[in-house]
């Protein structure tokens, strides 16, 4: 059933209908969006803020792609590259990749689970659906977190930013034998949504702690097969994409219960 179809009804009943359910980490199940940014503020802190604060932009409008994405780009762009440093990219990725690293290994086992994930992951869990993680998050790390807030048991698997998220979608598809559109992935940025697109899975914006509001991370964007939930309530309403200002479409603003 396509997913407009589903506007008005229940988060995890409308999960429920599909054969996959994919569930990005940062910003979805956990609140750790804001503590990435201020890790990766302070381990870049050297280049100072005329050129780490247009990097933190950068970063907050990919959010989702790979680590190595993130720091290829402020390497090359940012920085100049090799001829401009005097450090290859993998000279400078081991150096302050590694000091990201070290950060979040002390402060991302403490950042929270967004509101009502627990919940709906185990509920899911219950129903015997094929539970995914797909993240631009190292994967030994995300499943370092998941296991401290114990849902790691609830997943078949945590793919992680060794590779884009597309391919880990893929990856998912292929292992649990699912058509694209049988399956669902539930991401709260841009970069999700793109993935999304790219292997033809329905997607649903999860609000509440992504940088961007919805009508700018969907702006543009082919808003089929696309719908809107307010946080992980698994009770919650959803709401057809096609609402938000500034979308085809568009109608008033919606109010979330």
């Amino acid at each position: 059933m396509p997913l407009p179809d589903h506007t008005g009804a229940r988060l995890e009943q409308t999960l429920a209908t599909h054969r996959l359910v994919v569930f990005d980490l940062d910003g979805v199940l956990v609140d750790s969006n804001e503590l990435k940014v201020e890790c990766l503020e302070e381990a870049l802190a050297e280049f100072g803020p005329e050129l780490v604060d247009p990097c933190l932009h950068e970063f907050r409008r990919t959010f989702g792609r790979s680590r190595r994405e993130h720091f290829l780009a402020f390497h090359r762009d940012h920085l100049g590259g090799e001829r401009a440093t005097g450090m290859d990219f993998e000279t400078f990725y081991q150096l302050h990749a590694g000091a990201y690293a070290e950060l979040l290994a002390e402060r991302y086992p403490k950042a929270p689970l967004c509101p009502g994930a627990d919940r709906l992951v185990r509920g899911l869990a219950a129903r015997g659906l094929p539970l995914y993680v797909a993240t631009g998050t190292l994967t030994a790390e995300a499943e370092r977190v998941l296991e401290g807030h114990g849902l790691a048991g609830e997943f078949r698997a945590v793919l992680g930013g060794e590779e884009p998220k597309a391919r880990r979608l893929s990856t998912a598809l292929a292992v649990v034998g699912a058509a694209p559109g049988e399956a669902v992935l539930l991401g709260d940025s841009r970069q999700d949504l793109l993935a999304a697109r790219a292997v033809g899975m329905d997607f649903v914006l999860v609000t509440g702690h992504g940088f961007f509001p919805p009508a700018q991370v969907l702006d543009g964007a082919d808003t089929r097969s696309c719908l809107v939930a307010a946080g992980l309530d698994p009770h919650g309403l959803l709401t057809s994409a096609g609402t938000y200002e500034g979308l085809p479409g568009a109608g008033p603003s919606p109010v979330h219960p």
